[in-house]
């Protein structure tokens, strides 16, 4: 086992192919044609249902540590974490992954976007970005 060489690894910096960026770049636009529709009434839909952003942002970690910001539609009210706070303070379960089936921070809106994963469509600006590629 000893006589396997590694040299042809990629770098870190290096660990996509180069034409892994141009793809993300030409289906991601593809994909935005066709998804505009949805896009606009989604962000209707969240904004008419209640008030707040229509998008939330939030910090994650890529490629290399990079930080960068997530954008997701938000299906939370906008007080969420002043809720999850008193919400805590009420259960027996706690932690950082504290998660209620019935979570009453979620907008009823909000309900039906993470059901259908509809929340997450806007991370398509992230991958036209570079923060995240398609997988």
């Amino acid at each position: 086992m000893s006589d396997i060489s590694f040299s042809h690894a990629l770098s870190p910096a290096r660990a996509h192919p180069l034409w892994k960026r141009p793809l993300d770049i030409t289906l991601t636009l593809a994909g935005l044609l066709l998804i505009w529709p949805l896009l606009l009434a989604t962000a209707l839909t969240v904004k008419l249902s209640s008030p707040g952003p229509v998008f939330f942002v939030q910090t994650r970690i890529g490629l290399n540590g990079r930080r960068f910001g997530m954008i997701k539609f938000r299906s939370m009210y906008s007080d969420a974490e002043a809720r999850r706070a008193a919400l805590l303070a009420q259960s027996d379960r706690a932690g950082i992954c504290f998660k209620s089936r019935h979570d009453p921070r979620i907008t009823p809106a909000g309900r039906i976007l993470r059901r259908f994963s509809l929340d997450e469509l806007p991370q398509i600006f992230n991958v036209l970005k570079g923060d995240m590629s398609l997988v």
